[in-house]
């Protein structure tokens, strides 16, 4: 478990490990109710200012990542595609299998990662071959002209994806607003990298952009005004934003920090728990040496020896547990790798050296924790004492009891932590995310016209309950804007929807009414709101105020619904704005039927969609695939917790067999004698087990108080939404706990309790 840990801390910490300390990265800063705001994104024309003008910078590279639909031959599929400047692949570690990097220069030309090569070319070379991009102005072709490596996922461009000239993305960008100059377009917001030789420029260039360059940006984005640009080292970018500090990152991020450390924290707790059992156990057997002891001692034996002799026996038992552990590691990694999408861990011996000093470090580790004590323990008598039998050995004492009380309270800690991971995954699941996702399937469309031409082909399908028309939809896409109610401004989620739409996904109105679908008035100016937005502008009547978009738009309030979590339960509910979408700007149909018949409709649809649009890619989704992720973190928290607490239990128990065993083993006369002298069995139950139960008792009230402050910074460092620990999880728990541990002592001492009498005395 420590190996899976290791590895899975050393995946992050190397994040974006091979690229040049010397890159840097682009950023916006704006002050938002007092508070700082760092942005990973600036404005499109900065690139070429940087690269004009600054002398201390040495190449520039914008970069655009978006996911379309592609088409090689008669397959059609969807896939990400990065649009960058030729510098780019001179500024990243990119690894050019086959073909030039210089051919990023052409418009014409895409680059394919290796994999997609294979999945998509078979055993074809895909050099020279034509894959058609299915934009959003029509198909455009690009030639094949290079393969690259598909970088790690431990990678701010990890994965598979095409990559080609960001010219074709500004081509597409000026068809799209049927304008040229996209270019030039201070409003239009990109990342920007670029090398810097020398870091002390850093503060030069960031004074000079600052001072010259903030005017046209904030004239062309009044809704977005920025205060200062800033540049951040490439280097650490990717752990910055998965601790939430860079807003508009645009890159793959960082492991989040709880998916890092409660793994580590998870593995050093069955690390104790192996370490106390090997530690109770050795000082309870160290009667087996006493004879050896004593004549080393008498024959000129040090101290310092014997305890180097023990502690190296330890040392080697642990080596041989370390050779095992990695076999038993090598079908562990990958188990753990398939169950996070971010991970790509992998047990190697080749390419890993740094991997060879963490084994020696927990090997020592060990040793450590589990042998000093014993090794000490035993070499300390004198012996005369030893040989004369005036000492007794291997009997538990006060050391043996904590360490037993501790594994049973960390064992506690796991099964509660196991239970309140799983109410915590039923609470989600039950708690309405404001909106009804069970029957509900989307598809997007390029234009209008698309849209109304497959609307006029399938409404009248029976199994259809609810058709509407929106330009945004709730898990997949909607905007973000400030919006001010007299001095007050606050950032606030915008939908724009049509008819039907709330319908569709069942927004439930609170407030005031809908949108009227005949009224002007209501495209132009009346908007709906949540309940959130109503609890920051601090309104008590909402029904009829007024608030202003982007600084010139005023709006009025005619309704408010149940807040609505599209970020999920991750983060803070968002203020959400609805307005009324007019039918020629509709880009998504969502469709509403029963959960039965879904698959019926989807079916139907893509069929229909084949008829239409033989050249485009089929853009259905369920909805409810957009919960899917939540599903799948609270579906692998659960299995991991409960993992710890099966191994956590298991030894636990093992270790109170073996030292239940042993104390009846020191006990043996005494029980024969005293049921000759007429002991009930119940009674030498409790004799013999009752200090087992007091240390039961102990470690359920210490691994209760743990677990609950555990159990709570864990459920707060993952979600914003969540339950408080309950009665019945420790209850449970303890419950489980004791029978377990009952058991296994109970079984022991009960055999012992009905022994004959004689047949221990004659044996004595």
């Amino acid at each position: 478990c420590c190996i899976v840990a290791y590895l899975n801390y050393e995946f992050n910490v190397n994040f974006d490990k091979n690229e040049s300390p010397d890159i840097y990265r682009l950023e916006s800063e704006k002050i938002h109710n007092g508070k700082n705001q760092r942005f990973g994104i600036s404005p499109l024309p900065l690139a070429a200012i940087l690269d004009e003008n600054f002398e201390e910078v040495t190449a520039v590279s914008r970069y655009i990542s978006e996911y379309s639909n592609f088409r090689v031959d008669d397959e059609y599929f969807s896939e990400g595609v990065k649009m960058v400047d030729p510098a780019f692949f001179d500024l990243f570690s990119f690894e050019i299998l086959e073909g030039s990097k210089s051919d990023l220069k052409d418009k014409a030309s895409i680059f394919i990662s290796k994999k997609l090569a294979e999945k998509h070319f078979a055993d074809q070379n895909p050099l020279g071959k034509q894959i058609t991009h299915l934009s959003e102005t029509g198909p455009k072709d690009y030639k094949i002209v290079g393969i690259f490596k598909d970088p790690p996922l431990n990678s701010s461009f990890g994965g598979s994806y095409f990559i080609t000239n960001i010219s074709n993305w500004i081509d597409l960008q000026n068809a799209n607003q049927t304008r040229s100059g996209i270019s030039s377009d201070w409003g239009q917001m990109v990342l920007t990298f670029f090398k810097l030789q020398n870091k002390s420029d850093k503060d030069k260039i960031e004074s000079v952009l600052t001072s010259e360059y903030l005017e046209p940006q904030n004239k062309a984005r009044v809704d977005h005004k920025i205060q200062s640009y800033q540049i951040a080292p490439f280097a650490g970018l990717g752990l910055k934003a998965s601790k939430g500090k860079i807003l508009s990152h645009s890159l793959r991020r960082a492991a989040p920090p709880p998916a890092v450390i409660v793994p580590a924290i998870m593995a050093l707790l069955i690390l104790l728990i192996a370490c106390f059992n090997f530690t109770n156990t050795s000082v309870a057997i160290a009667g087996k040496r006493l004879k050896e002891i004593g004549l080393r001692k008498v024959m000129g034996g040090l101290r310092s020896q014997l305890c180097f002799q023990f502690f190296l026996e330890n040392t080697l038992l642990c080596a041989a547990a370390l050779v095992v552990s990695l076999a038993i590691a090598s079908y562990l990694v990958p188990a753990y790798s398939q169950m996070w999408p971010f991970l790509e861990l992998s047990l190697s011996f080749d390419e890993n050296i740094s991997f060879y000093s963490f084994l020696v470090f927990i090997l020592l580790l060990t040793a450590v924790l589990a042998g000093i004590y014993p090794a000490f323990y035993i070499t300390k008598y004198e012996p005369a004492a030893i040989i004369k039998g005036s000492n007794k050995y291997g009997s538990t004492g006060k050391i043996t009891y904590i360490l037993l009380t501790l594994q049973f309270s960390i064992s506690l800690m796991s099964i509660v932590l196991g239970m309140v991971f799983y109410k915590n995954s039923i609470f989600q699941k039950e708690m309405s995310y404001g909106y009804e996702s069970e029957g509900v399937i989307s598809l997007q469309f390029d234009t209008a016209e698309e849209f109304n031409s497959f609307k006029n082909t399938v409404s009248s399908y029976t199994k259809i309950k609810t058709l509407a028309g929106s330009v945004h939809h709730v898990d997949r896409g909607y905007i973000n804007d400030p919006v001010e109610n007299g001095l007050v401004s606050h950032d606030v989620d915008i939908m724009h929807i049509g008819d039907n739409y709330m319908e569709a996904v069942n927004f439930r109105l609170l407030q005031g009414r809908k949108f009227l679908d005949y009224s002007e008035t209501d495209q132009r100016e009346s908007v709906i709101v949540s309940e959130e937005l109503v609890r920051r502008f601090g309104w008590g009547d909402p029904i009829g105020k007024k608030i202003v978009w982007r600084d010139t738009i005023p709006l009025y309030v005619v309704g408010v619904i149940e807040d609505v979590y599209l970020r999920g339960f991750w983060d803070p509910v968002s203020a959400l704005m609805l307005r009324y979408a007019p039918e020629e700007a509709y880009k998504y149909m969502t469709v509403k039927s029963s959960a039965d018949d879904l698959q019926g409709v989807d079916k139907y649809f893509k069929q229909e969609w084949s008829k239409l649009f033989p050249d485009k890619m089929y853009t259905g989704e369920y909805l409810d695939n957009g919960l899917d992720n939540a599903s799948l973190i609270n579906k692998n928290i659960i299995s991991l917790f409960l993992f710890l607490a099966f191994i956590a239990t298991l030894m636990s128990a093992l270790g109170l067999f073996s030292l239940v065993s042993l104390s009846i083993m020191k006990q043996t006369k005494q029980i024969g004698i005293r049921k000759v002298l007429g002991a009930s069995i119940r009674h030498l139950l409790f004799l013999l087990s009752g200090k087992f139960v007091v240390i039961l008792v102990i470690a359920s009230i210490f691994g209760c108080v743990i677990s609950y402050y555990a159990a709570n910074l864990l459920l707060s460092s993952i979600w914003e939404y969540h339950i408080v620990p309950g009665v019945f999880s420790f209850v449970s728990s303890i419950t489980l706990l004791l029978i377990v541990a009952l058991g296994t002592v109970g079984l022991k001492v009960y055999n012992a309790a009905v022994s004959n009498p004689t047949e221990i005395i004659r044996v004595e």
